[in-house]
């Protein structure tokens, strides 16, 4: 309820109602065409009339709100005069405040310069609407970023987050800047690199536009970063968004006849503009190229020869080590956990009984990745002192495994040359325990001439047990 001069008191809902199911119809041309120029007027000295606009607005059921706040961004001529018709509408209505800082943002693509000029002046010209600004900029930088959004959306929707970006960039205040300046930087460098990558000459050109924007933002007094490319119209009109528009000096929109004729007349200028920036890129004077190419002679090469090479670092825990052998693509840290993995098992012998009987069966099938110097000795070693930390549960999985199908001879063999060294280990910690003569030594068996007692053991069985007939 609103007091008017006169005495007398009225509600606008139903005059709201009226409104938003005028425009979700279609007729928000011919309403609005009328109803905000003289809503400017009424407004533009008078605070009530002010009022009464902004309760119109709020009344406005959330089903219909799109409708109708598109329809004031559109036909207002200037970002003061939107927030004059407005007011903090953004801030008070969730369904408006999605309509501005998303979905005519970052879901849609058609609207005009100006369109976008009178919707982030709108939200820059509040304190309570600044924040939104800020939340904006980061969601449009964000998307900006996205390699997906930059390989899956049109050059034309790229062009419109461009721009959004260039016009938030330009009513950012200095204090803003320096809370926000490292996500600036890092959502530049994600973003300038998704742009490069593109194979479109004018998507690489926009990301370079923007990033050369956002780096003069960011470092006023440093160094700033500086592409090499075609100025044409469209660069220049980009670049010239960066510079603040005032409020009251935005060109007015256009009526969505006019709007769709600018439209398509604009289309062809962009593909030839497109055309010219692909046919005159890779073009360079003589004299240019020249001087590039000298230009690296003269470079010094920095002194590497003491460099030393760095090693990868092995794993310091047991289940990393599962992890590396079992699922990593990494062959110096496979080469580095196989190397170190005995060492490992010895020193921590409780995290070892947890994983052994798992452990064990990854060195039983573990094959060289790489030519590792020593690499049957190295998974022996590991074997063994797996079996020795936790001898019950493993001896009892080896000796099941040694009959089991699927086998080779290899890992049978080595299931032999384990158990043949354990036993042999436990013989000297016997020995010296009683005699004390000396500490008890792991003679690891060599690959080629293992195990050659079991060999003639096995041997002397097949013989035994082998039946010839002679014909």
């Amino acid at each position: 309820v609103c007091f008017i001069p006169g005495g007398l008191d009225c509600s606008i809902s139903f005059v709201s109602h009226v409104l938003g199911k005028v425009c979700v119809h279609g007729r928000q041309k011919e309403i609005l065409s009328v109803l905000v120029p003289r809503l400017m007027d009424l407004t533009k000295s008078d605070c009530i009339w002010q009022r009464i606009c902004w309760r119109l607005v709020e009344c406005v059921p959330d089903r219909w709100m799109e409708a109708v706040v598109l329809g004031f961004v559109q036909r207002a001529p200037g970002a003061d005069i939107l927030s004059r018709l407005l007011g903090n509408l953004v801030v008070k209505n969730k369904k408006a405040q999605f309509v501005v800082t998303q979905k005519m943002l970052l879901l849609q693509y058609c609207h005009t310069t100006a369109v976008l000029q009178n919707l982030l002046g709108y939200l820059s010209l509040d304190s309570l609407r600044r924040a939104l600004l800020i939340k904006a900029l980061q969601e449009l930088l964000e998307t900006w970023g996205s390699s997906s959004a930059v390989k899956h959306s049109p050059p034309e929707q790229q062009q419109y987050i461009s721009k959004a970006i260039l016009i938030c960039l330009s009513h950012l205040k200095e204090p803003e800047i320096e809370s926000c300046r490292q996500e600036l930087l890092t959502s530049m460098m994600e973003g300038v690199k998704c742009h490069l990558d593109s194979n479109l000459p004018q998507i690489r050109r926009l990301g370079m536009i923007v990033a050369e924007s956002i780096c003069s933002k960011i470092n006023t007094d440093g160094p700033v970063l500086k592409f090499q490319y075609e100025e044409d119209d469209e660069a220049r009109e980009l670049k010239s968004l960066l510079v603040q528009t005032p409020p009251f000096c935005v060109v007015p929109s256009l009526s969505d006849d006019d709007r769709n004729e600018k439209a398509d007349a604009a289309l062809p200028l962009v593909l030839e503009s497109n055309k010219k920036s692909c046919t005159a890129g890779p073009v360079m004077p003589d004299e240019e190229s020249d001087a590039e190419l000298d230009s690296d002679d003269d470079l010094i090469p920095y002194d590497m020869s003491e460099d030393k090479e760095l090693k990868t670092k092995a794993p310091v825990y047991i289940r990393d080590c599962i992890e590396v052998l079992t699922g990593s693509e990494d062959v110096d840290k496979w080469e580095a956990t196989v190397k170190a993995l005995e060492s490992l098992v010895r020193k921590n012998p409780a995290a070892t009984r947890e994983v052994s009987m798992e452990l064990a069966k990854i060195l039983l099938h573990l094959e060289e990745k790489t030519c590792t110097k020593g690499f049957m000795e190295l998974r022996q070693r590991a074997q063994v002192a797996v079996l020795t930390t936790d001898p019950i549960p493993v001896a009892k999985y080896l000796t099941s495994q040694f009959y089991s199908l699927n086998y080779s001879l290899r890992q049978r063999m080595d299931i032999l040359d384990v158990s043949a060294l354990l036993f042999t280990l436990h013989f000297h910690c016997v020995f010296t325990k009683h005699s004390g003569t000396q500490k008890p030594c792991l003679q690891l068996l060599p690959g080629s001439d293992s195990s050659k007692d079991w060999r003639r053991i096995v041997d002397e069985r097949i013989k035994s047990k082998t039946r010839r007939f002679a014909t």
